[in-house]
This record gives C-alpha cells, structure tokens and sequence, in this order.
C-alpha cells in the first residue's frame, strides 16, 4: 500500500506541476495600432518568405454598424513580425473598400493560384449592408489586385457570408470554396425570405475571375464551419461541422459517395449533434484533453454564453457526442437585439514547442467588451474544469475575432486583439 500511496502521490504532484507550468504563462500587452473600428483580425501565414519576421501578415475586416457609412475595408500588415518592438508604427495598408461589412478574412494557400491571395467574404443583417458577396484579392505584387467577386451573377438574393475554406470538392484537382451563407431581412416581405445555406463554389480552374457555380449542399447552415476528417467504423471520413447561429443547431454533413466527392447532393447526409445549444457562433476541431482523439469546441453566443466541449465518438455518424461545459455565464454589458457574447474562442500552446499538455482556450468577449483565456485545471483526460482569467477589458466597447501567431519566431504565441470602439489592435505576447 505504501508503494501504492507513494506512486499516486507522485502522479499527483506531476499533474499539478504542470498545470502550475501551464498557469505562469499569461498574456502580456507589447503594443497596439489605431485600426478604424477593427472587427476581425487573422494570419495569413505565408510559403515564401525572406526572413522568419516576414512569415506572417495580418489581415484586418473593419466595419460600421451606421449604415449610410462608407468605412468598411479589408486591410493587411506585411511582415507584421517585422513590427514587434514598434507597433505604433504599423500604417495598414486597404486591400478595398469595395465591401459592406466584411467579415473573416482569410488567406488563400499559395499553391492554389501559384500567387498570394486574400479571401475577404462579407455582408451582415445591418440595413443597406445585406448583400454581401465573397471576393478575392491578389496581393502577390507591390500594387494590389482589383478584387475578384466568386459569388457574382447570384439572383436568388442577398446574402450574406462569414468562411471561405478550401477542398476539393468534386475531385478534379481544383480546389474549390466551402462556404456558409444566410438572409435574415428585418423586413422579409419585399427583401426576399429568410435561408441558410450551405454550399461550395466550382473553381473555373485557369480563369477566376469567371463565374464560380454554386452547388447547394443543405439548408440551414449559415455562419461558421470547418471541414475535416473523422473516425467511423469503416475508417477516416470527411465532414463538414456546422455551428448554426441563426437556426440554432450544431450538425455534422458528410457524403455516402465512396470516393468522398460533394457534387450530387443527394448523397449527403447529416445528424443533430446538439439542438439545444442555442445560437452555436463557432466551431474549432482539436484535441482539448491531451488524449489523442479530436474534440469539437463550440460557442454558444447569447445573452448568457458558453464555451462547450463535445468528445466525438468511434463513429460520428451514430455515436453519442458527449458536451461538457468550460464556461458560461457570458453576457453583453448592454442587452439588446442582435448583442450576444462570447465570441469565436479557439486554442493555442503559449510556448509553441511545447506541445504535450492540454492548450488553452482563448475567448473574445464579443459584446461583453473583454478577452479572456481559459487554463485546464489539472492535466488529467477526465477533469473538463478551467480556470477563466480576464486579460482585456475595454468597458462598454466590443472585441472582436482575435488573431494569433508567434510572428518575431521567438517561440512564443502573440495574440492581436481587435479593439472594436477603442479603435486599436492591441497585441500580446505569451512570452515570459
């Protein structure tokens, strides 16, 4: 029994350790930038590049809510590594401001094009801003591109757009766009209906900048996403995870075609993995509890929000998702019609070679006006407890999608907050 004692007591001191190991990193402020009411930030991590500073830029979505306004853009940083010890100085430069309130940015693989691209999706339920669209930009050269609208020559009304992933998804070596897409009029008579769509956009292969045919997976899905691949009993298989906003749903889609190819719609399939969660506003695919099996983490986005876990099972087609709740409690500063908090959460290991204990959780208040993270209790694949910590509070003002790499290479994770009233990008670094 002693034996026994010595070596659990051991174990225990080991878990608490590293959860202690885990815990001294905190986020600490480097710098900022004025950004015109920033909305969405994300990296666009780049194939070529001259110097590990240079690896990354950032592209920033900036947004007003008044809709007679002309001050939405798409804007990028070059190199934002390059500024880390100078941030005030960073002057973003406009992709275009030919957009109505843009939403994620992206960038495009290198691969796909053969050159640098950005992916700028956009439109939102605000008044005179609901007809969005999905543009590309090139950005390869020192002038940019003229942007390139996909989505044109669509007649069945406004909509609206969040994602753009890549995947090939007719199997002719293009890669084509996944996307998510809804129409919410405030006044559905004489504006058209309300929908939500799923679908994916054909590439035209040698000329973009033709008519990209749209092909409509499902009804219902209308904001975030992600496309990957999960157990069955017959081996890996792709899907589509879908958090539904407006419909209030989380749904898996996946195909029965045998070589896994989405252009006959009637091959595919899909199953509730929770009904009752409410407007889901994202969902990121990733080991939470260190066991070796993905897990899905999802937001639910509201007057009382949450940050949930699901551990997907042998087979997701048939199996049972089991939900844990990390954190809930979330509430705007000021209620109101179409506030809603948290925000798109996602993970990250603060020291990026230091990869074997559970990530934390990094969570933008959205309307609640703060950023927080979340930090696992104990290393242990059973224990679902965090720790939430507030290391950003702007008041009454919003944060928006927040960004994240470890940009100057020095083995650490920078955080880019978008500080929506405040006007400012506010960054943080992880290093001690």
């Amino acid at each position: 029994m002693g034996h026994l004692f010595n070596t659990a007591t051991w174990a225990f001191i080991w878990i608490q350790c590293i959860y202690v190991f885990n815990a001294q990193y905190v986020p600490v402020q480097i710098g900022s930038f004025h950004v015109q009411n920033p909305g969405f930030v994300s990296i666009y991590s780049k194939a070529n590049y001259s110097h590990r500073t240079e690896k990354y830029d950032l592209l920033i979505c900036t947004f007003n809510a008044n809709p007679l306004t002309h001050l939405d853009s798409a804007q990028i940083v070059r190199g934002i590594g390059k500024y880390v010890g100078s941030f005030s100085t960073v002057r973003p430069e406009v992709l275009t401001t030919d957009v109505k309130w843009p939403n994620e940015p992206s960038g495009v693989p290198e691969y796909i094009f053969g050159r640098q691209m950005v992916a700028v999706p956009y439109g939102f339920l605000v008044p005179l801003k609901t007809d969005g669209a999905i543009k590309l930009v090139d950005i390869s050269g020192n002038k940019i591109g003229r942007p390139i609208q996909v989505t044109a020559g669509d007649s069945t009304g406004s909509w609206f757009y969040h994602r753009v992933i890549w995947h090939d998804m007719d199997k002719d070596g293009d890669m084509d766009i996944v996307t998510c897409r809804a129409r919410e009029p405030i006044i559905p008579i004489g504006f058209g209906r309300k929908d939500q769509e799923l679908l994916w956009l054909e590439n035209p292969s040698n000329n973009i900048s033709s008519p990209w045919k749209q092909h409509i997976l499902a009804h219902g899905p209308d904001v975030y996403f992600q496309y990957t691949t999960l157990r069955t009993k017959a081996g890996p298989k792709d899907c589509i995870v879908v958090s539904q906003f407006f419909t209030k749903n989380l749904t898996i889609f996946w195909t029965t075609d045998p070589n896994e190819n989405w252009s006959d719609a009637s091959k595919v399939m899909s199953r509730a993995i929770d009904s009752t969660i409410g407007a889901a506003f994202e969902v990121v695919v990733q080991d939470l509890n260190n066991d070796g099996r993905l897990d899905l983490l999802v937001v639910s986005n509201g007057n009382n929000g949450s940050v949930v876990a699901y551990e997907i099972p042998d087979d997701f087609r048939s199996g049972t998702f089991v939900k844990h709740v990390l954190a809930t409690g979330f509430t705007p500063r000021h209620p109101g019609t179409g506030k809603g908090s948290p925000g798109s959460a996602f993970t990250l290991h603060p020291q990026t070679n230091n990869t074997s204990t559970k990530p934390i959780i990094v969570v933008p208040g959205d309307d609640d006006g703060a950023a927080y993270y979340l930090t696992p209790r104990s290393q242990s694949t059973t224990d679902w407890s965090y720790l939430r910590t507030k290391f950003y509070d702007e008041g009454d003002g919003i944060v928006g999608a927040i960004a994240h790499a470890d940009v100057n290479g020095d083995g650490f994770e920078e955080l880019f907050v978008p500080a929506y009233t405040k006007n400012m990008v506010l960054v943080y670094t992880f290093s001690p």
